[in-house]
């Protein structure tokens, strides 16, 4: 029997790409012959799949084989997913909602997301007549399409095992904030800027590290952010960090003073996650998925008042007591997602209702 995992490119360093294949492992411990379609060429580490392009994909498949495609707006050929034999599954992952892009881009590129989103749910809209279950990655994104009846709805996180730090806390930790995300609005940058411009003020030694990568078609975004930096005067300070590897990016986390989201629409927000196994406390903006992905650990942010969110950032930070606390409470939620019974639950799905 074989698995065909269906997205636009299988990345190492996404969250897309870590459940991809996370899940192909737990498709070949079940018997399964694990493989990827994808529309752009693999690129990264050797893994125990077969590859195929949506373009030249020819290897026979059979009404045993599992179709999964990982769906975050249009894009990908659905039509290949769906013309091919067997069961299919919609591993839905999001899709920003286009008002994210009014006055943070051009008109032009708010146009277009506009009609990629609605674009998006009419695919959504056939892909729930066409599929035989969906797979949300939180209870959030399950909402999202809650209105398009899919059959065998089911909610399982990304399917990834987190390292989680052994290092004892440091007690003269830096005063850096880090982010990792797209440079993109929805991610909410120009807050987080904003934020550190109070910070920094407390704290003049501290760094802003925005770990992402630039996304040509919102260079319009990222400029934007950059002239932030130079409005209010923290050239040398805020750093855009591109290009790093998923290693790099946990070394860095490992040494900064705290992990801070601004964002402001998360399906479920991988990054977070890794913070917690870093070992750093972690403030969020309390929005979308973010809450439930959390799971209690960490701060919440009500609101973007921002002294009033600096002192709640002193009052966890520089409180030996309340800092081991949190980092402790983190841990613990992040075992919980390491000990998520994947295999079983998946095995379990298989065995009652769409096979």
């Amino acid at each position: 029997m074989n698995v065909f995992q269906h997205l636009d490119e299988l990345k190492d360093s996404d969250g897309v790409g870590n459940d991809a294949i996370g899940l192909s492992e737990v498709f070949n411990s079940l018997g399964y012959k694990s493989h990827f379609i994808t529309r752009q060429p693999r690129k990264g580490k050797t893994l125990n799949s077969e590859f195929h392009l949506t373009n030249h994909f020819q290897h026979p498949t059979t009404s045993n084989d599992i179709h999964i495609l990982h769906y975050g707006g249009a894009g990908y050929p659905y039509e290949l997913f769906q013309n091919l034999p067997g069961k299919k599954i919609l591993r839905f992952h999001n899709v920003t909602p286009a008002i994210f892009y009014k006055d943070t881009t051009t008109p032009d590129i708010h146009l277009a997301m506009s009609k990629f989103e609605s674009l998006s749910y009419l695919e959504i809209a056939t892909l729930s007549i066409i599929s035989d279950s969906i797979w949300c990655d939180s209870e959030f994104n399950l909402q999202t399409v809650s209105e398009y009846q899919f059959k065998n709805p089911y909610i399982l996180p990304i399917c990834k095992s987190y390292d989680i730090n052994s290092k004892s806390e440091d007690l003269s930790r830096n005063h850096s904030l880090v982010f990792v995300g797209r440079y993109s609005p929805q991610k909410k940058w120009e807050d987080l800027i904003e934020l550190f411009s109070y910070w920094v003020k407390e704290f003049p030694d501290a760094r802003c590290k925005c770990i992402g990568s630039v996304i040509g078609a919102f260079d319009g975004y990222f400029e934007k952010l950059t002239e932030k930096v130079r409005s209010l005067d923290l050239n040398g300070k805020v750093e855009f960090l591109t290009g790093k590897t998923d290693q790099e990016v946990i070394s860095i986390l490992k040494e900064a003073g705290a992990f801070v989201s601004m964002s402001e629409h998360e399906g479920f927000c991988l990054p977070i996650l890794e913070a917690f196994g870093a070992g750093i406390p972690v403030f969020a903006y309390a929005a979308g998925a973010i809450p439930e992905t959390m799971r209690g650990a960490g701060i919440l942010l009500k609101t973007k008042e921002y002294p009033s969110i600096i002192q709640i950032m002193k009052d966890n930070l520089f409180q030996l007591e309340k800092r081991t606390s949190l980092i402790s409470e983190q841990y613990k939620v992040l075992e919980s997602y390491n000990k998520f019974p994947f295999q079983e639950e998946i095995s379990k799905i298989l065995s009652s209702g769409i096979q």
